[in-house]
């Protein structure tokens, strides 16, 4: 009866160091995720600028086209317009060669060129002028946000999982080591 009380008693210190060490475990992803958030608080900073400048964006085309319309001849508004739009689509196509998405990239520069051809040819002062200042806007945001995009820092909580595979390495090792002893 005493030796069954001994293995009690080890067996709940066992079990009490393993719910300390899950414990443990689970605490370290917490922390490496607070710390990566606040890594990437830069990027958000960026990303929140962008997301501004874009509702802004709504609220400047109205009192950018009155004020455009009033200045510009429809000649000039439509060669702007259709060198933003060839500007936009070249870089339109080096972002998707970058990223590897050539296909979806030529697509969009084609159309951008097309939005820029058709605007030049067709389209009345006042739709240009709102026209431009959307390419113009847009252009804007897209840099912005491509800006905060490209500082994040995305990687999982890499000291949680090498803890972990050491953990595994340490277990085997001492499993292994008491079956061949």
């Amino acid at each position: 009866m005493y030796e069954h009380r001994g293995y009690r008693t080890l067996l709940g210190r066992i079990r009490g160091n393993i719910r300390t060490y899950i414990r443990k475990q689970l605490e370290l992803p917490r922390q490496e995720i607070a710390e990566l958030l606040a890594a990437n608080k830069r990027a958000a900073i960026w990303l929140g600028i962008a997301a501004g400048l874009a509702f802004t964006t709504v609220i400047t085309l109205v009192v950018l086209v009155i004020a455009l319309v009033a200045l510009v001849p429809r000649d000039w508004l439509g060669m702007v317009v259709l060198g933003l739009s060839v500007g936009a689509a070249v870089a339109l196509l080096i972002l998707a060669i970058r990223g590897r998405m050539i296909l979806p990239g030529l697509f969009g520069a084609v159309v951008l060129v097309g939005i820029g051809i058709v605007a030049f040819l067709f389209l009345p002062e006042l739709v240009l002028a709102a026209l431009l200042l959307t390419i113009a806007l847009s252009i804007g945001t897209g840099a912005t946000g491509y800006s905060g995009y490209s500082k994040l820092e995305l990687h999982g909580p890499t000291r949680t999982i090498n803890s972990v595979k050491e953990t595994i390495r340490w277990a085997k090792a001492r499993l292994l080591g008491r079956s061949a002893n």
